[in-house]
């Protein structure tokens, strides 16, 4: 019992599992209707049962709860749960949210991020960043706000399906800044609106894009990143702050050495 116990909380399986748990997901895309590929997932998802089971054994619940990936293989493991029992029901009103929830099964492929290296280090990261750049992403939001609400004002009856209300104009507007398909919203302006609505819009619309797309996007990504990488130069900074002290005390090894030495003599 404890040898399978112990199968369950090796890693290197349980990674070699997901893998193949992935594959066989991406697999059944193809050929949805085939009864092995559903059967092949119910199985790994009770391998991933017994895997928390084996670790609860192994850990206890207060140790095992306290890793923040086993928190994210559980719940995962409680979404996926449902899946099992879909194969075992009739077509009836029942199977249809069964089957719904058949499809976050599929969050189990994310627990492979847990087997990428330094993981953490790029989790923390992500954290620091979001951190330090709250200000920065809410004013950017502030700004796309109010640029949906003067769309939305100028060209709402224009193109409706572009600015007919703010909410589709603040999409239409976080299209704009991330450059994609930006033309299409002054050329349809254009064609509605009349020649000089066109060149206004044209104006209008890239003048935004060129603030908001190219210069704003790259202002929020670079402190976005600086802040992810201010992690790993405070680690560097330390270990040459480390490298000084060693260097200090060799240097102040060295001269009571040589003071020593010349009082000797």
């Amino acid at each position: 019992m404890k040898n399978i116990q112990r199968l369950f909380c090796d890693e290197r399986i349980i990674f070699y599992a997901i893998v193949l748990n992935t594959t066989i997901v991406f697999l059944s895309g193809f050929w949805p209707q085939v009864t092995f590929f559903e059967i092949s997932d119910a199985f790994f998802t009770l391998v991933f049962v017994f895997e928390a089971i084996a670790k609860i054994k192994t850990f206890g619940w207060k140790k095992y709860w306290r890793s923040g990936w086993n928190k994210f293989d559980f719940i995962v493991l409680l979404i996926a749960l449902p899946s099992l029992a879909s194969p075992f029901m009739e077509q009836t009103m029942v199977k249809s949210p069964i089957l719904a929830l058949r499809a976050l099964r599929l969050f189990k492929t994310f627990r492979l991020l847990r087997f990428i290296p330094n993981i953490d280090k790029l989790l923390s990261g992500i954290k620091l960043a979001i951190k330090a750049s709250p200000l920065v992403l809410i004013g950017f939001m502030v700004f796309m706000i109010v640029f949906s609400i003067i769309s939305s004002t100028m060209f709402g009856d224009i193109t409706p399906e572009y600015f007919g209300n703010p909410a589709v104009s603040l999409y239409s507007i976080f299209r704009l800044f991330t450059i994609e398909g930006w033309y299409e919203f002054p050329e349809a302006i254009a064609e509605n609106g009349g020649q000089y609505m066109g060149v206004f819009a044209r104006c209008f619309f890239s003048i935004l894009m060129f603030v908001g797309g190219m210069i704003g996007m790259s202002f929020v990504n670079s402190i976005f990143v600086d802040s992810m990488a201010e992690d790993n130069n405070k680690e560097v900074l330390e270990k040459l702050n480390q490298m000084e002290r060693k260097l200090d005390t060799i240097s102040k090894n060295q001269h009571n050495y040589e003071n020593g030495a010349h009082e000797s003599k």
